[in-house]
């Protein structure tokens, strides 16, 4: 055995780093999952109080909510009590209108399962076959028997709809009420953001009529109408999702500005408006695909009007993380890509649109709005 007479040059924190990640992710998950947040919504509580109310027991307890607490997510009090952060207590407490436990459940049924995959997808160039559906969700804090085994047939169901291409996989989605529903709310998680920054950045005075393609419970449409008060909106997506538009809408208090249009991106003429919004979708698709409903949506905007793409585009350099774990996340799940601004400020101006600029967002994952105007 030949002893070294030298020390490695550095330690390896990047691949200690990523190697370990998902125990971070599993955390936060399984902390939704059994309530914590929801409890500590009612005030602090110590660690045997957690434990009782919530079913939870030693040793691992302790150990679990002082990691929760170095993660950021629950603070620690006088007396040993925990309590929440503030961006928890915002984001984390089922019933608040920005709750984020619906997109948690749905990244852990339906995106994780599909990295599985990758491997696969490198070898044969091809998405992979589903390998069998995860568990399901729990039921919600509250809900019955029925209502638990309802939401995890419905990720069961949605496990192997997420490996299905385009179209087909929203087709299998929307079907099943509950799967819907989760994954409606999961998609409200994802756009609140990026609907606020896209409502500061851009400048609404100048259009009346908007129209949300794929918006599908009407969650951006929504707050767009909810901060520019002389708009009103349509949502186009698929039927089923209607009575849930609805719904949501009458929660965020337009009902009587927004309306909805079912239809399929390709089969039917898209509604006509001032402006046409396009968001998340693009990356669905190949690239014929995409020009297809650019060329469309150019005859449905009106004279003077603009089409507006937002997405998390990958940049000139291709050195951003996030666009290129979405391409890649994409490309798993339903055989589409991520894509350029360059890339898409070209596909409008092929199609006739004017002046087209990419304004870049200051969200979190930093999106960008792709913005051309259509001749008077």
């Amino acid at each position: 055995m030949t002893t070294p007479t030298t020390a490695p040059p550095f330690a390896p924190a990047k691949v200690y780093e990523l190697s370990t990640a998902f125990w971070q992710t599993k955390l936060i998950m399984t902390a939704s999952e059994l309530g914590v947040f929801a409890r500590l919504a009612d005030g602090p509580a110590t660690r045997a109080e957690l434990g009782e109310g919530l079913g939870l027991k030693p040793p691992a307890l302790h150990d679990f909510l002082d990691a929760l607490v170095a993660l950021g997510l629950l603070e620690r009090r006088d007396g040993g009590r925990y309590a929440n952060t503030a961006e928890s207590d915002f984001y984390l407490v089922p019933g608040k209108r920005y709750y984020m436990g619906h997109y948690l459940t749905f990244v852990d049924n339906f995106m994780r399962p599909t990295w599985d995959g990758l491997a696969e997808m490198l070898r044969t160039g091809k998405p992979p076959a589903p390998q069998g559906p995860p568990p399901g969700p729990p039921a919600p804090n509250g809900a019955g028997p029925d209502a638990g085994q309802s939401a995890g047939q419905g990720a069961r169901n949605g496990a192997e709809a997420v490996q299905k291409e385009g179209s087909e996989f929203f087709e299998h989605t929307y079907a099943n009420v509950d799967l819907q529903r989760m994954f409606m709310e999961a998609q409200d998680s994802l756009s609140s953001e990026i609907a606020w920054e896209i409502s500061r950045r851009v400048d609404w005075s100048q259009w009346r009529t908007l129209v949300d393609l794929g918006g599908a419970r009407g969650n951006t449409a929504g707050i767009l109408l909810e901060a520019h008060p002389h708009l009103t909106a349509t949502v186009f997506d698929m039927p089923p999702i209607e009575p849930l538009f609805h719904e949501h809408m009458e929660r965020l208090g337009v009902a009587g500005r927004a309306r909805y249009q079912g239809g399929d991106w390709f089969e039917n003429p898209l509604p006509e408006g001032d402006v046409l919004l396009c968001g998340h979708a693009l990356h669905n698709w190949t690239t014929d695909q995409r020009r297809t409903v650019i060329a469309k949506a150019y005859d449905a905007v009106l004279p003077g009007g603009a089409f507006l793409v937002h997405d998390l585009m990958i940049d000139a350099g291709r050195e951003r993380l996030n666009p290129l774990m979405l391409s890649l996340a994409m490309t798993l799940s339903v055989g589409g890509s991520g894509y350029t601004a360059e890339e898409c400020t070209g596909w409008l101006a092929e199609a006739g649109f004017e002046d087209v600029e990419a304004i870049p967002l200051q969200d979190h994952d930093g999106h960008t709005v792709v913005l051309g105007r259509k001749p008077r």
